[in-house]
């Protein structure tokens, strides 16, 4: 055991401190606390400790919401002021920012405008959408720094729609032959909430007759769950590829309800309708995601207004179903979103057709491989929108900067990704101008990232 002091805080959330001059890294700690620790994986410079008592907790330190709190992997600031998070998040990204491109010297990075962006006034209750995991009998998220499973009854974070399926998906699953039979079929259930509904089950195994068997199963679940539409997903690997299938089974509305049956499943984003019949990516933080959509448009309607530039053909990398490049359509001529997943794809044109746009064109593409096909043709961009995924777009910069854009927007969501493509961009020609923090996740260590790069002049 040792004890130690903790100074601040860390990537991921760790409260840092010093035992013996070496750096220790201690999950749920707050500045200011003095706490006897116990060391469990140790290296040559760095160490982690997790707390065993604290012996004079922090003036800052306040009481967690959830009893699951330091057990379950869903938080990791409910034991600070959010205030206190916003600011320790921002002098985080900073440090790392400072980290990255301290080789390149200031003048380079003189003019890089860092915006903490928006605060949420909902730092709880503002997720409408979960992914729970299943080990029967428990439901729920995993623990910290493990593979097992912390069940739950209530997630602080979910709006209250979301807690209300939860409720219900729980007294359905944990009852009779459900608990018996159908639990044990499924490794994990997603909870949505958009104004629509929605539950996905996802299967461990491909169930052989799988409509005739659980047909009557999954109305039964829409009927006591109250969800509007009950996904089941499979995935199977099929060589290299990721082969995925979905059976959908909806409620029936009645002929009046704008949510009717394989026309009528959509949801409202600031004027424009968004289909949501299809289980696939969303952002989780509708008010954070719709301050996003806000920060992109209005910097390229700057560009429009103050610099005289303007777009021909806009380019959206990783588009999904069209959650940014729904708003381009409004500042391009011509505006091409590019998505792997064949479901985003299905729903972005029925997003097109929901609207009535006519300029976006949807394709179904790997980005490497379109970034490729892209560049023999011989086509360029003005615009580049990238929202990749957490692991960000590794060596694709040079690629993107390939085909001439003279912008560049870069929406992430994990710092460490971000900054190592930005550097790539930086050494391909590109000004970093503008990066806005995000707080789409609060609570969590998690933050949203926007950055906006020009070319080279």
């Amino acid at each position: 055991m040792e004890i130690i002091k903790i100074d601040s805080l860390a990537y991921k959330g760790y409260g840092v401190g010093r035992v013996n001059d070496k750096v220790v890294f201690v999950g749920c700690a707050c500045p200011g606390d003095t706490l006897k620790i116990e060391i469990y994986d140790e290296h040559k410079n760095y160490a982690f400790g997790r707390i065993v008592e604290i012996i004079n907790p922090s003036q800052k330190r306040i009481a967690p919401i959830c009893k699951h709190f330091g057990i379950c992997g869903g938080c990791d600031y409910l034991h600070i002021p959010y205030e206190e998070e916003l600011y320790w998040k921002t002098e985080i990204f900073k440090a790392e920012f400072n980290k990255t491109f301290k080789d390149f010297g200031f003048k380079d990075f003189e003019n890089v405008n860092l915006i903490k962006g928006f605060k949420t006034q909902n730092y709880l209750n503002y997720r409408q959408k979960i992914g729970l995991k299943i080990s029967p009998p428990l439901i729920g998220f995993y623990k910290k720094l493990s593979h097992d499973v912390e069940g739950i009854e209530y997630c602080h974070l979910a709006k209250e729609g979301v807690n209300e399926l939860l409720k219900n998906a729980r007294n359905v699953l944990l009852s009779g032959n459900y608990r018996d039979n159908f639990l044990n079929e499924i490794y994990s259930v997603t909870l949505t909430d958009t104004g629509l509904k929605n539950i996905t089950f996802s299967l461990k195994n491909r169930i052989p007759n799988l409509r005739q068997n659980y047909d009557l199963t999954f109305k039964d679940i829409i009927e006591r769950t109250g969800a509007d539409n009950v996904f089941v997903e499979l995935k199977q690997k099929k060589g290299n590829k990721e082969d995925k299938k979905i059976i959908k089974y909806s409620r029936d509305r009645d002929k009046n309800d704008n949510n009717l049956r394989g026309k009528g499943n959509y949801f409202m984003l600031k004027g424009k309708k968004f289909a949501y019949d299809l289980p696939s990516f969303i952002q989780v933080n509708r008010e954070q995601n719709e301050n996003i959509i806000e920060k992109v448009t209005a910097y390229i309607k700057n560009l429009n207004e103050n610099r005289r530039i303007y777009f021909d053909n806009a380019l959206d990398l990783f588009c999904g179903y069209g959650n940014i490049t729904l708003f381009l359509a409004d500042y391009a001529k011509m505006v091409t979103g590019v998505e792997a997943d064949p479901f985003s794809v299905e729903l972005g044109e029925k997003n097109l057709k929901l609207n009535d746009i006519k300029n976006i064109n949807f394709v179904m593409s790997n980005a490497g491989d379109f970034l490729e096909k892209a560049k023999k043709r011989g086509i360029n961009y003005d615009l580049i929108v990238l929202d990749p995924p957490r692991a960000g777009i590794k060596g694709l910069a040079p690629k993107v900067a390939g085909l001439n854009p003279s912008s560049v927007i870069y929406i992430s969501c994990d710092s460490m990704t971000l900054l190592r493509d930005l550097r790539a961009f930086v050494e391909t020609g590109y000004l970093i101008e503008q990066i806005n923090l995000i707080d789409m996740f609060p609570r969590t260590y998690h933050m949203e990232h926007i950055a906006f790069l020009s070319r080279k002049r």
